[in-house]
């Protein structure tokens, strides 16, 4: 690996995780949330300072090439985080659902029993 690519590979990894840290501090992302993000930004640590080590899980794993390793080992990665957020957009989905039908039972009762008032009244 090249000296260029380890320190832009550095540089991003200390970036990601500032900017994490701002956004949490800002409240505008969940610690539960950013807690990959900080996963990712330390394996792009470990990669720009022991570059060696995506070699060795490389030959292990049986890749032709370091890179193909790299590649396949971020997609999968990436898999998992769109599972999770498709667990999650379906639980809100639902959780939405569930609101409306709630808030619209309400609002019903709400409107008969003013009719009931109105009628006795």
């Amino acid at each position: 690996m090249t000296l260029p690519l380890r320190i832009t590979l550095f540089a991003a990894s200390l970036l990601t995780f500032s900017y994490m840290t701002v956004k949490i501090r800002d409240s505008k992302m969940r610690l539960e949330d950013s807690l990959f993000w900080f996963c990712f930004s330390a394996l792009l640590l470990l990669n720009s300072i022991f570059p060696h080590v995506f070699f060795w899980l490389s030959n292990l794993v049986g890749t032709m090439a370091p890179s193909n390793f790299v590649f396949l080992f971020f997609i999968f990665i990436l898999l998992i985080v769109c599972f999770r957020l498709s667990v999650r957009l379906s639980q809100l989905d639902t959780k939405i659902r569930e609101l409306t039908q709630q808030l619209a039972i309400e609002n019903l009762e709400r409107h008969n029993r003013d009719e009931n008032r109105k009628n006795r009244g």
